[in-house]
């Protein structure tokens, strides 16, 4: 027998090995809808007795309304600004992509600076959409069908489906590189991360890390490495980074990691934990992202559960011009908490619907946008005052990412 196919015997084993064991340990949260991680519906803990073979060329289908005019019309929106270099947005309208997991559907949003935000069209996808994730140069919205394997990608000036890719079992992380040139697809079911040729939307040779993941994670001043965190996994070290040079992974000595996100000023590396809605946990861990190293682990008190942040490549592309303050959604609060991540304490609470997930910003309108799921809304939060100032209904949304169209 070669090496490869050893290789892929013994990935089945271990990932079947670890997964099973997980689900037998914690049946009860599993299978109750209420307590499952992030909403996940009881169908998607089913456990499958394969992976998909890395390295075969998944079809990339192209909806067959959508035109070489079309995509030969598709335009550049707007120029990207990350964090620590905001630039002077220029636009006439934020457009947000919001992912509706019950639709199969990316609802959009459009608003003019100080303006309210109203729908202006729904987009089909596949079954289930969830993460989302916006290309730096603001070419693209890419979100991941969870429940069909599969990934979309938006023209956010068309607002068009152009391409969806099948990917492996159960996407759910997802980010662009800083270059917009690739976009990287992490599985829940698989022991691989995708690699997709942004354009062409072929994909390209994966990276192999042994494990199913749960988010990815990438800064703009460390290009070449790329974060993801472990999911339901009975071995240690539960964030991990893969330099995407020497293919060479590190692990981070830190348990019971749901997500994993860079501070504004890229000092630090915060990650949440548990991920399960019925398993609450206030805690934090901190780490330094140079030497992979703990730094720290907090608390945020009793009555909260932090879970997400805005991040740079993939929910907008504009950031909160106050370096000082993290925004992170709390799923016991119900609450967006305001952060001074230097003194590691809240500073203000914005209270919201159950089950707050992603943020993103409009900096002209000086809003964030966070999407509540249960009560399906997105709520438009003015950033000084800090007080919702609208609420637009969309049915189960969860991943969020904007756009400014001139």
């Amino acid at each position: 027998m070669s090496g490869a196919r050893v290789f892929g015997w013994l990935a089945r084993l271990v990932v079947l090995g670890f997964v099973v064991s997980a689900c037998a340990s914690d049946a009860r949260e599993l299978n109750d809808p209420s307590s499952g991680m992030e909403s996940m519906p009881d169908s998607m803990h089913a456990v499958s007795d394969t992976l998909a073979t890395p390295g075969v060329q998944a079809a990339v289908v192209v909806p067959q309304t959508q035109t070489a005019a079309d995509l030969a019309a598709a335009k550049p929106a707007q120029s990207a600004s990350g964090p620590g270099q905001q630039a002077a947005p220029a636009y006439a309208k934020l457009r947000v992509f919001v992912a509706s997991e019950t639709t199969e559907q990316v609802w959009v949003l459009e608003g003019a600076p100080k303006a309210q935000f109203a729908v202006v069209a729904r987009i089909p996808v596949g079954k289930l959409p969830h993460q989302m994730a916006i290309s730096p140069d603001g070419k693209w919205v890419a979100v991941n069908d969870r429940l069909s394997d599969q990934t979309s990608i938006i023209d956010p000036v068309a607002m068009k489906e152009v391409a969806r890719v099948k990917v492996g079992k159960q996407p759910h992380g997802i980010t662009f590189s800083p270059d917009s040139k690739i976009l990287y697809v992490a599985h829940e079911r698989d022991a691989y991360i995708a690699r997709l040729e942004v354009g062409t939307w072929k994909p390209l040779a994966p990276i192999i890390v042994g494990v199913p993941q749960h988010v990815l994670t990438m800064s703009v001043d460390r290009p070449n490495e790329l974060l993801f965190t472990v999911t339901n996994s009975l071995e240690a070290d539960h964030l991990r980074s893969i330099d995407l040079t020497t293919n060479q992974i590190t692990r981070f000595k830190v348990q019971d990691v749901h997500d994993a996100y860079y501070t504004p000023d890229l000092s630090e590396i915060w990650s949440s934990s548990s991920g399960f809605i019925g398993k609450p946990s206030d805690r934090i861990v901190i780490s330094d992202p140079a030497t992979k190293t703990v730094k720290q682990e907090i608390h945020l008190g009793p009555g909260r559960y932090p879970f997400h942040t805005e991040k740079v490549n993939q929910d907008g592309l504009y950031f909160l011009p106050d370096k000082s303050i993290m925004v992170i959604s709390d799923h016991s609060g119900p609450a967006l908490l305001w952060i001074d991540y230097k003194a590691r304490k809240i500073v203000g609470e914005t209270k919201v619907g159950a089950q707050p997930f992603h943020t993103t910003y409009d900096p002209e309108g000086e809003r964030m946008l966070l999407t509540t799921n249960v009560d399906g809304m997105v709520n438009v939060i003015d950033v000084n005052t800090r007080a919702v100032v609208q609420k637009v209904a969309v049915p189960a949304p969860h991943g969020i990412a904007a756009v400014g169209i001139p």
